[in-house]
């Protein structure tokens, strides 16, 4: 620390007597023109008037950029690319090497970029073969600059340096100023030690990883990264000590985006204490032994998740009538039906991971659940679940086509096999909203993953699903447990069509996101003539048939078009009306939730956590900034907002501050505890 003090100490002497030899001295110029290309120009400048008898000169590529308008770092990221210089036609010149300021993160055409806007020097190092003769600069420099569209520039700069004692020019302190700001490489000058990287492949996935430690705390810092092949720009997920003074940076990037197993690496971390730079040689490692332990625990999850999610309110209305026709047909065919059971539930967990790949193969964004933000589909639960529970209450039986009930591969069922099969298939449809509290990791995991780990993961979970199914079916005598049809029987049974009502009431609601009032007026309508053709005869198939292509053709009725704005409440802002970055320069702490009414687990967090007083005091009392994102309905931005976190479903919720920008995400489950915590950490 001593050494420190003691070089800045000579450092500021020095800068003390160069400036009063400037100031004794009269101003001199020497810049080559300026080349002025549409939205920016550029010129040479250099502080000295000659080489000064030195070996190696310094001189400044200066560009000035018109407002709004952007050039690139070395690593631009999409879209741009960096300057190239040529210097070939120059003369008393063994090498330049240009210095590249530290960039500043901006978004170009919907690309996230790196580089500088207004104006910027880049210092360039000029490595003389004879100090004793003239040297003549030649530079030729392409480069872009991007606002909302990009402009090539060209310019062809020159500059003469002499030999001989040098006098300081009008640039000296600008010159000056911009070699002062570059990152330090010289570690003994720096605050920050025990730097390490470390990168390795995970299937096919590379990941960076870069830990470094410092005594003054780092305050939101920048982390950047550069390779010789180029990579593009990944927001990091910087994870902090308690105390702030050890940083942890990773970086995730596809593995065919590198070209070679061993390369040179540049990071920078900048913030308001730090810009420093370090440069290591390293190599890829193959994390065999990590990647087989992470993806055992992730099948295991997976596993119990799918096993949990029979006991969820949002499979067991459906799952009441498997209940109902067991406790019927106790002497018959329990072992087949609840094997074609647990076929329905396997199959369907198995199109579910062909439909997210196609989507992800194709580049359309996907997300865990998102079926229910499309209205096609409720509309389509919305007529299962009417007609299953219009059948438990006992006005009809749903009755099979003859050419069907002939069919060999239905009568192995004894008549049953697509009753259990689709008993199955729906359930695993209707878990989806309830799955996060247990399988969320793994849904994230299976969506960043190759497809054989992402139809591993939905099969592991169809498996765990079917567990109770497969356990009936190997010992179906356990059936025998379960007490004799009798009058009860009847009650049980509205008691769960009651269960299966209010399932069709909470499809309705999500519904009601898409379409007014006047829909779910014609939907009950349509409800009951099913209702009465069926029970009274009173029409004939064909009019029943009509009433269900009605049904079919409400989304293309604009009539029924449901154009009103969700109103939020009072304490919570609209995602969609602020800049949670601008919101961060304010020194204002944001706590966010996304959430959708589909989403079982955020309406649970909601009546158990948010809308209890004491949390409601709790966020009033220091003054934090309710956000809240719906995503009942597709939402660009939401789920762009996910996507920064490798989020692929809900609930959401996370806390932001000016000192922790990546945010501290929250469990699934929320708890007042965990609340509080992340509170005090915040602050």
């Amino acid at each position: 620390m001593k050494n420190i003090l003691k070089k800045t100490k000579i450092l500021n002497i020095l800068v003390l007597l160069t400036t009063i030899c400037f100031i004794c001295n009269p101003l001199l110029a020497l810049s080559s023109d300026w080349i002025i290309n549409d939205k920016s120009k550029v010129r040479l400048i250099s502080s000295k008037t000659s080489s000064d008898n030195m070996d190696e000169i310094i001189i400044g590529l200066e560009y000035q950029l018109d407002p709004g308008w952007k050039t690139y770092w070395k690593s631009p990221g999409g879209g741009g690319f960096p300057q190239n210089i040529i210097w070939n036609n120059s003369t008393n010149i063994n090498e330049i090497k240009i210095e590249w300021p530290t960039p500043k993160e901006f978004e170009i055409l919907g690309l996230t970029s790196l580089g500088y806007e207004e104006r910027v020097i880049f210092p360039l190092i000029i490595k003389l073969k004879d100090k004793k003769k003239l040297t003549y600069i030649n530079i030729n420099t392409n480069y872009l600059v991007c606002e909302t569209i990009c402009i090539p520039g060209n310019a062809n700069l020159f500059l003469e340096i002499k030999p001989g004692k040098a006098n300081y020019t009008e640039f000296f302190y600008e010159l000056e100023k911009s070699i002062s700001a570059l990152p330090i490489e010289d570690i003994a000058l720096s605050s920050i030690y025990n730097f390490k990287t470390k990168v390795f492949k995970k299937f096919d996935e590379i990941n960076i990883n870069i830990s470094a430690e410092t005594n003054t705390g780092f305050i939101n810092p920048d982390v950047f990264i550069h390779t010789p092949f180029g990579l593009p720009v990944v927001k990091p997920i910087n994870n902090y000590s308690y105390n702030l003074k050890k940083l942890s940076s990773s970086f995730k990037f596809n593995a065919n985006q590198f070209a070679n197993n061993s390369f040179p690496i540049e990071v920078i971390i900048k913030d308001k204490n730090h810009n420093f730079r370090f440069i290591k040689d390293i190599t890829i490692e193959e994390n065999l032994s990590q990647v087989n332990n992470s993806l055992f625990y992730v099948f295991l999850i997976s596993l119990l998740g799918g096993f949990i999610l029979n006991l969820m309110p949002c499979v067991f209305p459906v799952l009441s009538i498997k209940l109902l026709s067991v406790i019927n047909n106790q002497s018959s065919n329990i072992r087949l039906s609840f094997i074609y059971t647990a076929i329905g539930i396997i199959s369907s967990f198995f199109l579910l991971a062909v439909f997210f790949l196609l989507l992800k193969q194709i580049g359309v964004s996907i997300a865990w659940g998102m079926q229910f933000q499309e209205p096609y589909f409720l509309l389509f639960i919305l007529l299962i679940l009417t007609i299953f529970c219009i059948n438990t209450f006992g006005f009809f039986e749903i009755e099979l086509p003859n050419f069907l009930k002939n069919n060999r591969i239905y009568s192995l069922g004894d008549n049953f096999f697509t009753k259990n099969f689709f008993n199955g298939f729906f359930a695993t449809l209707l878990a989806t909203p309830c799955t996060a509290p247990f399988v969320g990791s793994a849904i994230t995991i299976a969506f960043t993953q190759t497809s054989t780990i992402l139809f591993s993961i939905f099969i592991m979970m169809g498996l765990g699903m079917s567990i109770p199914y497969f356990l009936v079916s190997i010992f179906p005598s356990s059936i025998l447990l379960l007490p004799k049809t009798g009058k009860w029987i009847v009650y049980v049974k509205y008691f769960l069509g009651i269960l299966l009502f209010g399932t069709v009431i909470w499809v309705l609601n999500i519904l009601y996101n898409f379409y007014n009032e006047f829909f779910i007026i014609a939907f009950v309508i349509i409800a009951i003539t099913l209702l009465l053709s069926f029970k009274f005869n009173f029409f004939k198939f064909y009019t029943s048939l009509t009433a269900i292509l009605i049904i079919s053709l409400v989304p293309f009725i604009n009539f029924f078009d449901q154009n009103k704005d969700k109103k939020f409440n009072k304490d919570w802002i609209d995602f969609k009306n602020v800049n949670i970055d601008n919101m961060l320069l304010n020194e204002e702490i944001i706590f966010v939730d996304v959430t959708a009414d589909w989403c079982a687990t955020c309406q649970f967090n909601k009546i158990n956590t948010l809308d209890r007083k004491n949390i409601k005091n709790i966020f009033k009392d220091n003054d934090i900034k309710l956000i809240r994102a719906d995503w009942t309905k597709p939402d660009k931005n939401i789920d762009l907002f996910l996507k920064k976190f490798n989020k692929f479903g809900i609930p959401f919720n996370a806390f932001f501050s000016p000192t922790f920008p990546e945010g501290i995400i929250m469990s699934e489950i929320l708890t007042e505890k965990e609340i509080i915590q992340s509170l005090e950490k915040i602050k």
